[in-house]
């Protein structure tokens, strides 16, 4: 990373470019991660980092978002964290009205988690799920929205897949991997998203908001503002779920807890 290494103050002013517009922290200890990640960006598109911030901060849309999949972290895997959906079918479910449903997939990377809801929706409600649910998921990167738009993914991804239900619901897509059915893909739609720019573009809330895998990239600041503003962008009695490690025990918000990593907004105005 020769190019990085001899422009430590550009680091910093890219650090705080991505701070403030994606709302992505990164701790001391985490500035190597950053480093190589600007090396990667740089290497990939041409150009050094002083480069890259003189187009970010100029406006440039395509470095921009090229800078957003370079410092943003893609992990995911279907039905991660097991106890989740269980309780999403044992309990968020049979609460919801039997009109049409929403979902929302905030930080959908690869569409595993916005594909996994739709298959325990189709699960439990059968035949009507495909007229009743709709399923929206988003993610800072570009890139990400198209993966999760093709909807083909290696094996590895699928690991925590009953037998069963990777013969129900995927079919091979060879050199092993593997693609939804039509029937899951059709309940989803990805859209390219920034949590922290507002106000969202959304004109109907959603009764169940997935935030996971996100928040502890975000600054205090930042994250309780991303918490509220789902608040308001979910129907009264509306869910949201964080992952069970999420950093949400000393925030302060209008959701109330109903166990770890679940809440729930009251059922007034």
């Amino acid at each position: 990373m020769p190019e990085v290494e001899r422009a430590p103050e550009v680091l910093v002013a890219l650090e705080a470019w991505v701070r403030a517009s994606f709302g992505i922290t990164y701790t001391p200890d985490q500035r190597g991660l950053f480093a190589a990640r600007i090396a990667g960006c740089c290497r990939d598109h041409g150009g050094d980092p002083m480069q890259l911030l003189a187009q970010v901060t100029s406006g440039d849309r395509a470095a921009t978002r090229r800078l957003a999949e370079a410092v943003s972290t893609n992990h995911t895997l279907f039905f991660r964290e097991d106890e989740v959906f269980d309780y999403l079918r044992a309990e968020i479910v049979p609460s919801l009205p039997p009109g049409p449903l929403r979902f929302w997939s905030a930080a959908a990377s690869s569409g595993d988690e916005a594909y996994s809801l739709a298959i325990t929706m189709l699960e439990q409600l059968g035949a009507s799920a495909s007229a009743r649910v709709r399923i929206l998921g988003t993610d800072l990167s570009e890139r990400q929205v198209r993966a999760a738009e093709q909807a083909v993914y290696p094996v590895v991804q699928l690991q925590r897949l009953t037998a069963a239900r990777r013969a129900r619901w995927f079919r091979p897509a060879g050199l092993g991997q593997f693609t939804l059915v039509p029937e899951v893909r059709a309940l989803c739609t990805f859209r390219r998203m920034n949590l922290t720019e507002r106000p969202w573009p959304f004109e109907q809330r959603f009764h169940v908001t997935f935030l996971r895998n996100v928040l502890y990239y975000f600054a205090p600041p930042t994250r309780r503002a991303v918490v509220e503003a789902c608040f308001d962008a979910a129907e009264p009695g509306g869910w949201l779920v964080t992952s069970l490690t999420e950093p949400m025990l000393d925030l302060v918000t209008r959701w109330t807890q109903v166990r770890p990593g679940v809440f729930r907004r009251g059922s007034g105005p």
